[in-house]
């Protein structure tokens, strides 16, 4: 028996009881492809990095990215754990342009005893043409005792 939270639940876990993903607008598709996690953010001016209001702020990149790869890393297990991001690497590749939504997938490529581990793109606009990537790791809480010192 498994205790997997669908991904209609964990959507409505972060749209509506994050305050962050709340304030920035995240939202979760229901139809992201097999093994994936698609989120965005719908561009809006109070986001923008500069004073024309082109350009997504990097943080919300950031934030988008580590979201979606906990979600994803969420998603890999059979029931829910606890987890935290132990490590997150965004290589930032272009500017996101703010008059198309940002959009971060994310799946999971491998799942230890210990460590899950995640890949995410980013787009704003063109998705041949992503705008960050994002790899992961997030220490499942269950297991991140263990062989520790007191």
């Amino acid at each position: 028996m498994t205790n997997q939270l669908s991904i209609e639940n964990l959507a409505r876990i972060i749209e509506q009881h994050m305050p962050h993903t709340i304030d920035v607008g995240m939202k979760v598709d229901l139809d992201s492809p097999p093994g994936k996690i698609r989120m965005r953010i719908t561009a809006q001016p109070k986001l923008a990095a500069d004073p024309d209001e082109l350009f997504f702020f990097p943080g919300v990149l950031f934030s988008l990215a580590d979201t979606a790869c906990g979600l994803a890393a969420g998603c890999s297990l059979e029931r829910p754990e606890p987890m935290s991001t132990l490590d997150l690497r965004i290589d930032y590749l272009a500017p996101a342009p703010l008059k198309h939504d940002l959009v971060a997938e994310a799946g999971c490529y491998r799942v230890t005893r210990s460590v899950i581990f995640v890949r995410c793109e980013l787009h704003s606009g063109r998705r041949e043409r992503p705008v960050a990537s994002a790899t992961g790791a997030f220490m499942r809480a269950s297991h991140s005792s263990r062989g520790v010192r007191q």
